[in-house]
């Protein structure tokens, strides 16, 4: 199982926890995540609007590099309409 790289843990939690309202630490949870993104080889998982704080789909994604996960950032549903590239404009 891919695991979350040690260089970007930190970023990863805390934009998981600027993003979403859960009363649940993501750390009992984020194996199932990582597993299920492994079954399905994505590198991106979803959190639906209704567990958001702006109510929006919110996508976490990731670069595979062996067997680690570098998290790259955060995309909602309209920025990855609006920007296919999945780059922000800067």
């Amino acid at each position: 199982m891919s695991m979350i790289s040690a260089n970007s843990v930190s970023t990863f939690y805390q934009a998981y926890y600027s993003i979403v309202q859960e009363s649940v630490p993501l750390a009992l949870f984020l194996s199932n995540i990582v597993e299920k993104m492994d079954e399905e080889q994505r590198d991106y998982f979803k959190v639906a609007a209704k567990r958001t704080k702006r109510n929006q789909d919110s996508y976490f994604l990731f670069e595979r590099s062996n067997d680690e996960l570098v998290f790259k950032g955060v995309r909602t549903k309209e920025t990855c309409l609006a920007f296919p590239s999945g780059r922000n404009k800067e």
